[in-house]
């Protein structure tokens, strides 16, 4: 499945519903209505060393929403046949990362704060940490 936008396999743009008033602005994303999976973790990426990456790795079976909260990054996306580059910087703007994606997020801007919302809990078993291997797997799945 893709997106328009995104020629990655089983990745797609989320547009984030919200509400605007002279407050500011309110983003939401509901179970069963914007998020295709029930949340089992959610954590944040923040402070981020210049120079450094998160992710590195792809999932078995894990699928995961990122939302860039505050600043951005660039979110580089491999399903074993195309590999892209986006930046996530628009907290209306969620990116659903499916199962057998390998990505890697990198070029953090001063005072990112990325949230990461799972559909499992942490199971290192299931994570693709070797790009041959994730190759090597993802290439044998039809």
């Amino acid at each position: 499945m893709t997106s328009p936008g995104l020629r990655t396999q089983n990745c797609r743009w989320i547009e984030v519903r919200g509400a605007v008033d002279q407050r500011g602005r309110l983003n939401f994303i509901e179970t069963g209505k914007d998020l295709p999976f029930q949340p089992r973790r959610l954590f944040w990426l923040h402070h981020i060393a210049p120079g450094q990456w998160r992710g590195r790795h792809g999932h078995r079976q894990s699928e995961l929403l990122l939302v860039a909260l505050s600043g951005g990054c660039r979110v580089h996306l491999d399903d074993g046949r195309v590999n892209e580059a986006v930046a996530l910087d628009d907290p209306a703007r969620a990116l659903f990362i499916g199962t057998w994606v390998w990505h890697e997020l990198t070029d953090f801007s001063p005072g990112a704060a990325i949230l990461v919302v799972a559909s499992a809990l942490y199971d290192e078993a299931e994570y693709l940490r070797d790009y041959d291997v994730f190759k090597r797997e993802a290439a044998s799945r039809p």
